[in-house]
């Protein structure tokens, strides 16, 4: 599958971008989810009168996925399935950086068994003090990070060759400029960009539809629509904790096995956040994606 849109979708068949309709039924063994497929599936093709049809999806070695947005809260939304890694695409500038939103998918993707990379973008424009202290919360939970500028080119090398010879997706918060840095490392892509609004501080949409795009360098990349808001799905919350990886160092420090690491007396995880030992950003991501957990999946008690 190389694009997902409603029941229209494109598949690579040959070498050639074919369009191709979903069977029915397909939709009838969705499931838990919002869509049967995702960019990135391999399909088994049926004939429907003059068009390609998707009669069935194949095992998938991994997919990343979140909570659908809108009338289906409760479904799992499929972002794209049999990818070697999940790039978070990051701005230093505008719109502002997001540690909430950057640990939502980092938490996604380690459930998941995805490996990730943290990009942060457009840091021609970052202070270095404060680019330094966010390179320094995700290196230490074991993420590796990019720091890249298509204004100035910094970090395209490295991020050309983070992507040559393997399928990555490319996720992030509207105008993070996915497509400008896609655009740099491979013009041939021509992809849309716009403008950040002025008086939202916010990206707009360019990317509707998530869509495979091989890359000349080698490699391909699954572009995503820019979203507002990432919410992790199925992460069991009593698991959330393994997760955030520097947590891993204090948590067996902990005065009860369980320790969710909030209120309990005796936790490590909390001396060791007073002590700067673990990042405050990262322990309030912690604290807000599990009380969102415990509602959709009920209270660890």
């Amino acid at each position: 599958m190389v694009r997902v849109d409603a029941r229209q979708c494109e598949v690579l068949l040959d070498g050639e971008i074919r369009p191709a309709m979903l069977r029915g039924r397909l939709f009838e063994d969705r499931g838990e989810d919002r869509s049967p497929v995702a960019v990135g599936d391999h399909v088994r093709l049926g004939i429907e009168g003059d068009d390609l049809a998707i009669d069935a999806v194949l095992p998938r070695r991994n997919l990343f996925a979140r909570r659908a947005a809108g009338e289906d809260p409760d479904r799992r939304q499929l972002l794209a399935a049999n990818v070697d890694r999940v790039v978070i695409v990051n701005s230093v500038s505008r719109p502002p950086f997001s540690s909430i939103a950057a640990d939502r998918i980092l938490v996604s993707c380690s459930f998941a068994g995805i490996p990730a990379l943290v990009v942060l973008n457009k840091v021609d424009e970052a202070k270095p003090r404060r680019l330094q202290r966010l390179v320094d919360s995700y290196t230490a939970c074991g993420t590796p990070v990019l720091c890249t500028s298509a204004i100035r080119g910094d970090g395209l090398d490295a991020f050309q060759e983070a992507l040559a010879d393997r399928t990555s997706v490319l996720y992030g918060l509207s105008g993070v400029g996915k497509s400008t840095l896609l655009n740099a490392i491979d013009p041939a892509l021509k992809l849309e960009t716009r403008e950040i609004s002025g008086s939202l501080h916010a990206g707009r949409h360019t990317t509707t539809f998530s869509r495979w795009y091989p890359l000349q360098g080698g490699g391909a990349v699954i572009d995503t629509p820019g979203v507002r808001k990432f919410r992790p799905y199925g992460v069991p919350p009593h698991e959330l904790r393994l997760h955030f990886p520097e947590f891993r160092a204090h948590d067996a420090d902990c005065h009860y096995t369980d320790c969710s690491h909030r209120d309990e007396p005796g936790c490590a995880v909390r001396a060791a956040l007073e002590a700067g030992a673990v990042p405050k950003s990262r322990y309030r991501s912690y604290l807000e994606v599990l009380a969102e957990l415990e509602d959709a999946y009920g209270n660890l008690g």
